[in-house]
């Protein structure tokens, strides 16, 4: 389940990502094989595999430096939002540190009368929901035609 090519991984660059990573995000940062092959689930023909790590962020800065320490050892990253990609999105066939997104649930501003709300990546369209009900309003999913995801403010009444 777990096999991933040889070719383009690294096995030493990805040690000193996870060093570093571990010593700035402690045990915000999994390597359990449980964990990692959650993060690996996906409904594809592709064989599954899963990344090396995952790692917790809980602001945009967590998510910058996950990012400029993978960057700096060619160790890919995969973000991970509620894991519900049917596509493969969340495979890390080189291996990886997949970012999950999760603690980062904030609503930051809800613009009614624009029909536009700024949130955080963690945000559930649930809890997105919740808070839009009081003021009219409800969040949508639109599939687009060419498999793109739009979304939708729109006005409840």
């Amino acid at each position: 389940m777990l096999d991933r090519p040889a070719k383009g991984r690294n096995p030493g660059a990805v040690s000193a990502a996870l060093a570093e990573l571990a010593a700035l995000f402690g045990n915000r940062l999994v390597t359990s094989l449980a964990v990692r092959e959650q993060h690996a689930n996906i409904t594809t023909w592709h064989p599954v595999a899963a990344p090396d790590a995952v790692v917790f962020p809980q602001n945009t800065n967590d998510v910058q430096e996950i990012v400029r320490i993978c960057a700096r050892h060619c160790v890919p990253v995969i973000p991970f939002g509620t894991g519900t990609s049917l596509e493969g999105h969340t495979n890390a066939p080189f291996g990886g540190v997949s970012i999950d997104l999760k603690d980062m649930n904030r609503i930051l501003e809800v613009h009614p009368e624009d029909f536009d709300c700024v949130v955080q990546p963690g945000v559930t369209r649930k809890r997105l929901n919740d808070e839009l009900r009081d003021q009219g309003l409800f969040f949508t999913v639109d599939p687009g035609a060419d498999g793109e995801l739009w979304l939708i403010l729109g006005d409840a009444a």
